[in-house]
């Protein structure tokens, strides 16, 4: 009897150790991820799109409105690219 105690005992703190360790690992790679895609560039923004957009506008006669949109573009771009590499870094640590 205290033997199967004693196992129970050893198999419970295992899984309780496997359990924190994938914390770690998942709350470590998710810093990692998050720095990395901070200080990955991307390749457009808001002021970006916004001169997209006043070009495109002044083509169509309005180029205040073509900026406003190109920088409602350019920004959701922006945290779109960001999600990726953010993603990617996270991926890329937890198969290591």
């Amino acid at each position: 009897m205290k033997f199967a105690v004693t196992v129970a005992a050893v198999a419970l703190a295992a899984v309780a150790f496997n359990t924190a360790m994938a914390q770690t690992r998942s709350e470590s790679c998710a810093a990692y991820a998050r720095e990395a895609a901070r200080q990955t560039p991307t390749t457009t923004g808001v002021a970006r799109g916004a001169a997209r957009g006043a070009v495109g506008g002044a083509i169509f006669g309005d180029a205040g409105r073509g900026a406003a949109a190109g920088a409602v573009v350019g920004g959701t771009r922006r945290v779109a690219q960001r999600s990726r590499s953010y993603q990617f870094y996270y991926n890329e640590c937890m198969s290591r």
